[in-house]
């Protein structure tokens, strides 16, 4: 039987800079540049993305909440925990590095648990490594187009 934990990795090369950069990693500005994705405000002081801040989404893969459990503007670190119903919780860490003047490293770790086994041959079957990788090329072709444009790239 496969684990009941998954855990993949990918490293975006970004061009910006880190504090413009974390401040586009929100539910709120995400909709900015990410084709697709909306969302439902719980709750959050701000208004943005910050430690405590509560979302919902609800999109063609389901509906899921999801909780912002560190949002460091110090250490460029965020990290995101979403709440797939009876099924699955995943952890999403999101580190910002300066690769070079101009060009920032995001390191993003999914750590995927399924709740139940029989949710874990799904797991696995529906977060392929090609998948995850298609999803975070997506992701990071979207931010550099929104980066270099302040346009959406459909």
């Amino acid at each position: 039987m496969k684990s009941r934990r998954l855990e993949r990795t990918y490293k975006q090369l970004l061009n910006g800079h880190k504090e413009e950069i974390i401040k586009l990693l929100c539910p709120v500005r995400e909709k900015e540049w990410l084709n697709g994705w909306d969302y439902s405000m719980v709750f959050s002081e701000s208004g943005l993305a910050e430690k405590g801040c509560v979302f919902e989404t609800d999109n063609d893969f389901g509906k899921y909440q999801w909780v912002m459990t560190q949002y460091d503007l110090m250490t460029f670190e965020v990290q995101f925990v979403k709440f797939i119903k009876d099924k699955m919780i995943v952890i999403i860490d999101i580190g910002l590095f300066e690769e070079s003047p101009g060009l920032v490293a995001c390191n993003i770790k999914y750590t995927l648990t399924a709740l139940d086994d029989l949710f874990v041959l799904e797991m696995h079957e529906n977060n392929t490594q090609e998948v995850f990788k298609s999803h975070m090329k997506l992701w990071e072709d979207s931010l550099n187009y929104f980066l270099k444009t302040g346009e959406m790239l459909v």
